[in-house]
């Protein structure tokens, strides 16, 4: 047996007579077979241990690959040990972990949100044009069909229809755990669907803050980027999250409003007020069961004549942007 078999296999990881050395054994063998799980059990340990290793060593092409395969279990170990790493090390991690979020989508989400819409424009060579409108122009004109020319064909103008959401993210103190990881991947997976069209992100905790603006240009990957590094913190104000949004759709073409939240509002104006001037607010309740805040977030949804969607866990994420966005 070798010494990385005999420390995959270390019955010390339920023991508290684990060692630092064995940890970082077990991380750098972990680090070369690209097994997320592994280091999650190290990181569940030390952090500090996983941090270094990553921090020292190169990221293995199996590393790189097991990221690709397993986007959730990626996302986990980034937000773990993110601020134990040093620069270059948490640059690189951060950008590999938002490809693997957004090839997520890409595999997740067959089809293209863009969808034609046509429109009647005059008629030039080589487009498609619309015989019953055509028939109906010739009625209308009083002509024959041998009597037509390129004046009397409607033509068809096919151009791709691009969608415009705001996506609010809760990134309060009580959205910690699980709850922000899934509330950061589903913006992510959002944000990169909708990169085409007009769309903004918005975090709020106390109080809002802009991620990314309607009017900004930015990289899909780099705004997946600022998501994942949402730290849960302050305060739940989610009127302000709201507030915000309907600030940054005024600049948009009957935009989709999605909220991501466990609905535990403890501070500024009721959101219910704001919820009422929204149109189809979709809610996206991160709590593990139905409870206050299940109830409130049904209401913000009710109000707005939107959708109430309970994210169970991040296996479900890529349906639900699906049903969101359809």
């Amino acid at each position: 047996m070798t010494e990385y078999q005999r420390i995959k296999g270390l019955p010390g990881f339920r023991e508290s007579s684990v060692d630092f050395d064995a940890l970082r054994r077990a991380a750098e063998y972990y680090m070369m077979e690209g097994d997320l799980e592994g280091l999650l059990k190290v990181s569940s340990y030390s952090q500090i241990v996983v941090a270094r290793v990553m921090s020292e060593g190169a990221f293995s092409p199996k590393l790189v690959s097991s990221l690709e395969r397993d986007p959730e279990a990626a996302v986990r170990l980034y937000r773990q040990v993110r601020w134990k790493l040093n620069r270059r090390a948490r640059s690189l991690f951060r950008r590999l972990v938002a490809k693997a979020v957004i090839n997520l989508a890409a595999r997740g989400m067959r089809g293209n949100l863009e969808e034609d819409r046509r429109s009647s424009v005059p008629y030039e060579m080589g487009m498609d044009f619309d015989v019953e409108g055509t028939i109906e122009r010739l009625i209308e004109r009083g002509k024959r069909v041998e009597e037509l020319d390129y004046s009397d064909v409607v033509g068809l103008d096919r151009r791709k229809r691009e969608y415009s959401a705001v996506v609010i993210v809760d990134s309060s103190g009580s959205m910690s755990g699980r709850k922000i990881l899934s509330a950061a991947t589903m913006a992510a997976l959002i944000s990169h669907r909708v990169r085409k069209g007009r769309y903004s992100v918005i975090g709020f905790n106390s109080e809002a803050f802009l991620i990314k603006g309607a009017g900004e240009r930015r990289e899909s990957v780099e705004v997946v980027e600022r998501i994942l590094d949402l730290v849960p913190l302050g305060y739940t104000n989610i009127a302000d999250g709201l507030a915000r949004a309907l600030e940054e759709s005024k600049s948009m073409v009957n935009p989709k409003f999605i909220l991501i939240t466990d609905g535990e509002h403890n501070v500024g104006d009721d959101p219910r007020r704001v919820a009422s001037r929204m149109r189809q607010l979709h809610v996206i309740y991160t709590g593990g069961r139905m409870s206050r805040g299940a109830r409130f977030c049904r209401d913000l949804a009710r109000l707005s004549n939107g959708r109430f969607h309970q994210l169970r866990e991040p296996l479900e994420i890529p349906r639900l942007v699906r049903s969101i966005l359809a």
